[in-house]
């Protein structure tokens, strides 16, 4: 039996404290004590392992989803999109009114239909026309968009009473 009162005594390790090592399972170096020679009471080297445990994980389950704020997120989100399909077709025809696209192709349709009643007729390709028909075309994709994302939002929230929601399993890495 090991007795806690003698000197050089040292408690053994557990699992819990990964650190401690007793003087069984420590290398035997002069001085490691004191006394210059290890301590050999018959017991067994204790194995200090680190337990290692997996990610941590947890399971949702999305039952509803405000269709409030599916509006306003779609909103932003399809405005942002209208502004840089706007912001790129106008960079696009400035590129290629600079290699002379446009002028080439006012030109074929002035060559095959030749009009003389009107300028919009005679170049029917110019930047604020484009730029103008992709606003208009990105402002009705934004009110469809935003409309039927919420209305998929509804529908989303119908279901998810019916059949339980979308379960989903979030983890750390």
């Amino acid at each position: 039996m090991s007795d806690p009162t003698r000197p050089g005594h040292r408690r053994p390790a557990t699992t819990a404290d990964p650190r401690a090592v007793t003087e069984a399972s420590a290398p035997a170096a002069a001085g490691s004590l004191g006394t210059g020679t290890a301590v050999d009471d018959g017991r067994a080297p204790v194995r200090v392992s680190v337990a290692r445990r997996g990610p941590r994980r947890a399971r949702l389950v999305v039952k509803h989803v405000d269709p409030w704020t599916v509006m306003k997120v779609t909103f932003v989100v399809t405005l942002v999109i209208l502004v840089v399909l706007v912001i790129a077709t106008a960079i696009i025809y400035a590129v290629l009114g600079q290699m002379g696209v446009w002028d080439q192709i006012n030109n074929l349709v002035n060559s095959v239909a030749p009009t003389t009643a009107s300028e919009s007729l005679r170049n029917p390709l110019t930047g604020s026309r484009i730029i103008g028909i992709v606003a208009i075309v990105g402002a009705i994709n934004v009110v469809l968009m935003t409309a039927l994302a919420t209305l998929a939002a509804a529908i989303y929230n119908l279901i998810s009473d019916l059949v339980g929601g979308i379960e989903v399993t979030l983890s750390d890495p």
